[in-house]
C-alpha cells in the first residue's frame, strides 16, 4: 500500500490523521516541525505528502517547503495536499483555495481547510493515488 508522509506541527491531527490513513492500510510517518523536511522526504520516499502550513517559527513554512519539493528532481512527483488552518486564522489578506495552485508559487495538488472530516481526507488521498 502507498506510503503517506504528514508534515504538521499539531500532534492532535497528526495521530488523527494518521489513525484513519492506517486503517485503511497506508503506511504513515510523520513529523512535528519545518526542520530537514526535503532531506527526510529523500530518505522516507512517500507516495504522498500532507503538509501543513504554519508553524511555531513560520507561519508560512509550508509555502516553502512546497516550493522546495517541487524544486527537487528527485521529489517533485509526489504530491502534495496542503491541509491548514490558514484561512481560518485570517493571517493573510485573502482567502487560500484551490484557485491559488500555481507550479511556482502554490505548487501542491490539492489545499484542504483544516478541519477536515476523516472520510473526505481519505477520499482525497485515493483520487490524488489513483486507488
Amino acid at each position: 500500500m502507498a506510503k503517506i508522509y504528514i508534515v504538521d506541527d499539531d500532534r492532535d491531527i497528526v495521530e488523527s490523521i494518521s489513525m484513519v490513513l492506517k486503517a485503511n492500510g497506508y503506511e504513515v510517518d510523520a513529523q512535528y516541525n519545518d526542520e530537514n523536511v526535503v532531506e527526510n522526504i529523500l530518505e522516507k520516499k512517500p507516495d504522498l505528502i500532507i503538509l501543513d502550513v504554519m508553524f511555531p517559527e513560520n507561519n508560512s513554512a509550508g509555502f516553502e517547503i512546497a516550493r522546495k519539493i517541487k524544486s527537487n528532481n528527485l521529489l517533485s512527483n509526489i504530491p502534495i495536499i496542503m491541509l491548514s488552518v490558514i484561512n481560518e486564522r485570517g493571517i493573510y489578506i485573502g482567502h487560500f483555495s484551490q484557485q491559488d495552485i500555481d507550479p511556482s508559487w502554490l505548487p501542491v495538488n490539492l489545499f484542504l481547510d483544516k478541519p477536515i472530516k476523516p472520510s473526505e481526507l481519505l477520499q482525497h488521498v485515493k483520487n490524488i493515488l489513483k486507488q
